[in-house]
């Protein structure tokens, strides 16, 4: 009996990892695998197309190596030299594909940016928002260095209906600057703030599971 219940421990440790996967995201892209996950420049309504582009890069591989990003595999990278052409509305702009967004008072977008320039008047701008069933900015920025990659967590409005998110930068004086996106994410916000906990405590989790399938394992081999 004791061995049958032994086995019968392992089996179920098991079987339950196995089934530890959670649902997959409304929209994920971290640009991995050189994949922009149908992130596209510009916007279906733009009469002209932005006149510089994101690019997929590596640290290894931007554009200018003293401005960053220093840090992170793939992201969606986009500069502008100090004598770029100025542009009233905007340098460049990409947008998601359409997602249905089913409860827009429990659904939120969560993304890593960076924005680190030449400039000191906090010329270079960051705008995050929604076309589609409904038009709405979620977040504005104006800054120079963002101090590193930071993430940001925000809720979509109300709405049942698709959309699309747009992220929007420009920069107004004659200055050098580099912009990234990563993990670019859209779920309910319950499920972001839990994954968030997750990642920030996987380690110790993962030693218990270890230590809890030795420990069995050690069982079985001395009732064999």
């Amino acid at each position: 009996m004791m061995y049958s219940s032994a086995k019968q421990i392992f089996i179920t440790c098991c079987f339950l990892l196995n089934l530890s996967p959670g649902e997959p995201h409304v929209f994920f892209c971290d640009f991995e695998s050189n994949s922009t996950c149908g992130i596209e420049n510009g916007s279906p309504v733009d009469p002209q197309p932005p006149p510089i582009n994101f690019t997929i890069r590596s640290p290894q591989t931007v554009t200018y190596s003293d401005l960053g990003p220093f840090i992170g595999r793939s992201f969606f990278y986009w500069s502008r030299p100090d004598d770029s052409p100025h542009a009233e509305e905007y340098n460049g702009r990409i947008h998601t594909p359409k997602f249905h967004q089913i409860d827009g008072t429990n659904m939120c977008v969560q993304f890593t940016y960076y924005i680190k320039s030449t400039g000191t008047d906090n010329g270079t701008w960051l705008d995050v928002s929604t076309g589609g069933c409904y038009a709405s900015s979620l977040f504005f920025v104006e800054q120079d260095d963002s101090k590193g990659w930071q993430t940001i967590t925000i809720p979509l409005h109300e709405g049942n209906c698709s959309i699309s998110l747009y992220f929007t930068v420009n920069q107004r004086t004659p200055v050098r600057v580099a912009l990234a996106f990563d993990d670019i994410i859209v779920d309910w916000c319950d499920t972001l703030i839990k994954t968030t906990t997750t990642h920030t405590s996987a380690t110790p989790i993962q030693v218990t599971i270890s230590t809890l399938f030795l420990v069995t394992l050690l069982i079985l081999i001395f009732l064999k």
